[in-house]
This record gives C-alpha cells, sequence and structure tokens, in this order.
C-alpha cells in the first residue's frame, strides 16, 4: 500500500475544517511573515537582489506593509517567486525558513511557544492545534494531519497556491521542523511527493 492510499483511507488525527473538496483556496496570509522574511534577506545581504526581482506593482504592498496586517496572497507569491529567483540552494532556503519561524514566536506562533513551555507536552499537542496556527496566518486553504504512528505523522497543506514554487517547498519543513522541536528532542521533516502539486504540500514527520 502507497503513503497516498493510506493518508487517503485512514482517519486523520486533525481532519481539515471541511470536506476536502469544499476547501476554498487560499485568499490572504498575515503579513507577519512576511516582515520576518525581509528581514532575513537583510541580514544575508540578499535584499537588493531580492528588490530587483519583484514586478513594480507588488514593491509597495510587501515594503510598506505593517505587521499583523492581512494582505492578498497575491503580494505572498510574488515576494516567495522573488525568493525563489535569487536561486538560494535547497540549504540556505531552509535555513531561512527556520530563522522565521524562532523570530516570529512572539506573534503567529504564540501559541506554539505558550504550549511549548508547558510540562508534559508533545509534538501531537501541537499538531492538535494546526488549523488555529494555519487560520491566524492564512485565510482560506487547509490543513489536515494523519497518524501513521506514536511519532510519525504526515501534515497535509491544500488550496494553497504557494505550494508551486520551489522556494516554498524548500523551506516549509524547515518551519514545520522549528515548531515541532519546541516539544522534542529533534524532529525529522521530509516531503511526500505522492500529496505535492501545485496547490498542495505534503510533510512526513517524525520526531524523537
Amino acid at each position: 500500500m502507497t503513503l497516498s492510499t493510506r493518508v487517503s483511507t485512514e482517519e486523520p488525527f486533525v481532519s481539515f475544517t471541511a470536506p476536502r473538496w469544499k476547501v476554498a483556496p487560499a485568499t490572504h496570509f498575515r503579513s507577519t511573515w512576511l516582515s520576518s522574511s525581509l528581514n532575513a534577506l537583510r541580514e544575508r545581504r540578499l535584499f537588493d537582489r531580492y528588490f530587483g526581482l519583484l514586478p513594480e506593482e507588488h514593491r509597495a504592498p510587501i515594503l510598506e506593509s505593517v505587521a499583523g496586517v492581512w494582505l492578498p496572497v497575491e503580494v505572498c507569491l510574488a515576494h516567495y517567486r522573488a525568493c525563489d529567483a535569487l536561486d538560494l540552494s535547497r540549504r540556505e532556503a531552509w535555513d531561512i525558513g527556520l530563522e522565521v519561524t524562532r523570530k516570529v514566536h512572539g506573534t503567529s506562533l504564540a501559541l506554539a511557544f505558550r504550549l511549548a513551555k508547558q510540562a508534559g507536552v508533545t509534538p501531537w499537542s501541537i499538531l492538535s492545534q494546526v488549523p488555529r496556527l494555519w487560520e491566524r496566518v492564512w485565510r482560506g486553504g487547509g490543513i489536515a494531519v494523519h497518524k501513521r504512528g506514536p511519532k510519525d505523522a504526515i501534515l497535509e497543506v491544500i488550496q494553497w497556491r504557494a505550494a508551486a514554487i520551489p522556494y516554498v517547498r524548500h523551506s516549509l519543513p524547515a518551519v514545520v521542523e522549528g515548531v515541532v522541536e519546541l516539544f522534542c528532542t529533534k524532529a525529522y521533516v521530509n516531503d511526500v511527493s505522492s500529496l505535492t502539486s501545485d496547490t498542495s504540500i505534503g510533510l512526513r514527520l517524525q520526531w524523537a
């Protein structure tokens, strides 16, 4: 039995908030992630190149945005496409994703960090909250978790156009790893190609 078949037949640990076929595409995202991502580019002296790769119509919405507001998904896509055009290595994209995750703990990931301070919590504790975390960053789209074993899960994101961008596929596993490692000694996150398309991403999570 293939992994994709198992995921489709198993009952999820956390279901999508609507039937899969009713999940609406993501339309807006929270600017907090964008601000942290821009700071990571500046620290690596990549910002000037990035700015030159941004379509002119998206420069003001990206550069003038403040933390905590909702922006159209097209702004997010323009940002990630410009990051992708930087032609960074998979490792560089991973490092930026991990850094951004750690820097937004006071805002979008406040729930995760509060849980991490409580005694007895495990990665399943935060995985049970992924719909709430998703809704703090995205309007539309969907996220679910499938349990494969005591320390083994599949995270699935659907109706999310950012999934088509290689930079996102390289950095999202780092984001997930950064959150999961708040609750364990070590996390391992890998792509699930059978669940990945231009509008979806599948990730396998394991931890120790």
